[in-house]
């Protein structure tokens, strides 16, 4: 049991250790305290977002397209937007890998990427709480 346990929190290191971000600030008004990650809510359309909202990053993230899913890009950009002060991000194109590149991946030592990026965003509403 141990063991298993052990084993499953070396894997859950590998792989979010496997999935690299960046991000360029977009925003002019300074830095935002960090945010909880698990808070940090996610749209997939600018007009899904309530009310007016101030532009923080543009969030990308990268992985091994084996070791990582769409839901593992969103997590990590989730992360980077929190440590940013983002309250939100706007999820814009995740890119898989195509069918080249995955017979190239067989064929060869290509490793094809899963690339994501996101708008991180801090609502006005969020601010007008504090």
């Amino acid at each position: 049991m141990r063991m298993r346990i052990l084993l499953s929190l070396a894997a859950a290191a590998v792989l979010s250790a496997c999935t690299s971000t960046g991000a360029v600030l977009l925003s002019e008004t300074g830095t935002y305290p960090e945010t909880n990650p698990r808070e940090v809510r996610v749209f997939l359309h600018e007009e899904n977002v309530p009310g007016d909202f101030e532009r923080i990053a543009l969030v990308t993230a990268r992985s091994d397209a084996s070791w990582a899913d769409e839901a593992d890009l969103i997590r990590a950009m989730r992360r980077r937007a929190a440590k940013l002060g983002a309250d939100a991000i706007i999820v814009g194109d995740i890119h898989d890998p195509t069918t080249l590149e995955r017979v190239a991946e067989v064929l060869t030592d290509y490793q094809p990427q899963r690339r994501g990026r996101a708008l991180a965003i801090r609502l006005v509403e969020h601010d007008a709480r504090d």
